[in-house]
């Protein structure tokens, strides 16, 4: 019992004496003086000749594998990163009028082909945040090899829905949720960034996901309009990016 008690009150003797030091360090350490040192960065703009991969537009922050059948993007601080090619399958033909979806997009991530929405993906990497626009035209309507045309074939693209690379916190674009192609070239909208939207890479995926995207993308055929068989009938559409929001 006697050494209990001794220990508890060596305890006690101990703390005080390191209160006691504590207060004379802090007498000691008294400010002498201060220096303010600065820290900076500066930034660029992308090089003109710079082309932005694509990303995989289920989950951005992906990189989609170099593929050499895929049709190259637009190069520059403004670009076009990717478009789907839409396509619509072999169809028999009908007599009355039909919609047919496009397939989805094959890309290739991490070495192994995976279907997605398609899309059309914009990089903004200017460093002006001053907006942009990206448009869309069909260049005549769908023919084949004999230049006989698809009379009133139209093709109409939906449910835009706008992402990007996660924790970004940059504010989405403007999509255009229903787009209808016209064979005679009026441009439509597909998206549209106005000043301090869209930096960065973005990506207008067709559909949220496969499920609904699958028939996000359809081609109408009227039963009336004369299918030649064993013919390809093919058309062309050209996306225009600008700098120049609406």
């Amino acid at each position: 019992m006697t050494f209990k008690k001794f220990a508890v009150v060596g305890l006690v003797t101990i703390s005080a004496v390191a209160a006691t030091l504590g207060m004379a360090n802090q007498a000691s350490a008294a400010e002498v003086g201060s220096l303010t040192t600065d820290s900076k960065v500066k930034f660029t703009k992308q090089a003109d000749g710079t082309v932005t991969p694509p990303v995989n537009p289920v989950n951005p922050d992906q990189p989609l594998d170099p593929d050499a059948e895929v049709t190259p993007g637009t190069s520059g601080p403004l670009s076009i990163a990717y478009v789907s090619e839409f396509d619509f399958g072999t169809q028999e033909i009908s007599g009355e009028t039909k919609t047919y979806n496009a397939k989805l997009d094959s890309v290739k991530v991490g070495g192994e082909n995976v279907e997605t929405p398609n899309n059309v993906q914009v990089s903004d990497n200017r460093g002006n945040n001053a907006g942009w626009k990206l448009t869309v035209a069909q260049n005549g309507q769908l023919k084949d090899g004999s230049a006989r045309n698809l009379e009133g074939a139209e093709i109409a693209i939906t449910k835009g829905t706008a992402v990007t690379k996660t924790g970004t916190g940059v504010t989405a674009p403007t999509v255009n949720q229903e787009i209808k192609l016209n064979p005679n070239g009026t441009v439509a909208m597909v998206m549209n960034a106005e000043a301090n939207q869209g930096m960065g890479h973005w990506v207008d995926k067709f559909g949220a996901d496969n499920t609904a995207a699958a028939d996000a993308v359809t081609l109408t055929v009227p039963g009336k309009s004369a299918k030649y068989a064993d013919s390809n009938y093919a058309t062309t559409l050209t996306w225009t990016l600008s700098d120049t929001p609406e």
